[in-house]
């Protein structure tokens, strides 16, 4: 039995890992049911997922024989439906529901038992798991039974609680994305206030970044600012560069959505496996942006912000002027603003101490001329 459940965790998780990287709501959702009826082995599953358009929850997709008798878009349910209220109060208050079980829907008491059993009853369900993005429901996923006739364990439900808000994010993410492309046809103000809300979805998923992606945009939009002022670098379009850098800016940490917040969110330093991973957030990232049209040159600094000038950098060791210029900017804007900011396995340091360490690395980890950039900026009081 360990080892199936350990099969199992471990095709979710891959699952988890290849919905954040899908730019369609529909593609997501059928791979998340596909891989949850196969790997639990139940004989269906439904998710209504909130439609903002109608304004209800809609029964998306559903899998399995017992699923098909509900096509897709056929049924809906409101948002002041008594299933969505226990779950949206049950999440405001101390001990969250995680999960809702068909036998368990007695102890709820009351006409709003009643109410709920008949939604179950509906789906065929003997499990509901919500998905919330912060106070907000975006979906209710409806199990069936398990073929083998068991009742879920509560690691399964755990686990697949876990699961559902990796989900809320991907389904997040790809709705934001699909606005991003709509908005790319439109005009640049719209599309920036996308890529705004891209970024803090970046920062609710990691809390120690709160203000880390606006504030490397901003270092970076100055040192490109004295780099046209001081006619450092020629032959650029300096109006190309601000929009791109801003973008690469404010996007360089996305694919943080894609690492684990046990590992996001741990107090004091990484083991070394928990590094790795980590460090794979460059990558994910330009994976995610791949899929938007005409990101070419933002996605050079996503992908390569980590790189080193000597060489020593992630993820492909890039050195000198084989790293990306964009990059070579974001580098110095996002060390900077990480070694002034405290995390809870080390203090910042002084704006004077951090001014110092940049220095020092001129030629080592950065851009010398960058680097020159960056500490005439902080001479002028701009970072």
């Amino acid at each position: 039995m360990q080892n199936t459940q350990l099969d199992y965790r471990k095709e979710l998780e891959k699952a988890a890992k290849r919905i954040i990287l899908i730019h369609k709501v529909d593609t997501l959702v059928k791979l998340l049911l596909r891989s949850i009826v196969r790997f639990l082995n139940i004989e269906h599953a439904n998710l209504l997922l909130y439609d903002q358009g109608r304004n209800a929850y809609v029964a998306h997709t559903s899998k399995g024989k017992a699923g098909l008798k509900i096509p897709k878009g056929f049924t809906k349910i409101s948002k002041e439906n008594q299933l969505i209220s226990y779950f949206t109060k049950m999440h405001s208050q101390i001990i969250k529901a995680d999960y809702l079980l068909f036998s368990h829907i007695g102890n709820i008491g009351g006409q709003l038992q009643n109410e709920i059993r008949d939604q179950f009853v509906v789906y065929n369900a003997m499990a509901c798991i919500p998905g919330f993005f912060r106070e907000k429901l975006i979906f209710a996923l409806f199990l069936g039974k398990k073929k083998d006739g068991h009742d879920f364990t509560d690691e399964e439900l755990g686990f697949l609680s876990v699961l559902s808000s990796d989900a809320v994010m991907a389904i997040q993410n790809a709705n934001l994305f699909q606005d991003l492309n709509e908005q790319l046809l439109k005009n640049k103000e719209l599309f920036l206030q996308t890529v705004f809300a891209l970024s803090s979805a970046i920062e609710a998923k990691d809390p120690y970044t709160q203000g880390h992606t606006e504030r490397v945009t901003h270092y970076a939009l100055a040192v490109a600012l004295e780099l046209k002022e001081t006619g450092r670098i020629y032959g650029i379009d300096h109006e190309r560069l601000f929009d791109n850098l801003r973008t690469a800016a404010l996007l360089h940490d996305i694919g943080k959505i894609g690492i684990a917040e046990s590992i996001l969110n741990k107090e004091g330093a990484l083991t070394e496996d928990e590094r790795k991973e980590m460090q794979r957030h460059s990558d994910i990232g330009a994976k995610i942006l791949s899929g938007v049209n005409g990101f070419y040159e933002p996605i050079l600094g996503v992908k390569y912000h980590h790189e080193k000038y000597d060489g020593t950098g992630y993820p492909d060791a890039l050195k000198g002027q084989n790293i990306p210029f964009i990059a070579r900017i974001i580098s110095i804007a996002d060390t900077f603003d990480a070694i002034t900011s405290t995390r809870s396995y080390r203090k910042a340091l002084s704006r004077q101490e951090a001014v110092e360490l940049i220095s020092e690395q001129s030629g080592k980890q950065f851009d010398p001329v960058i680097v020159e950039v960056f500490l005439n900026v902080c001479k002028k009081g701009k970072i």
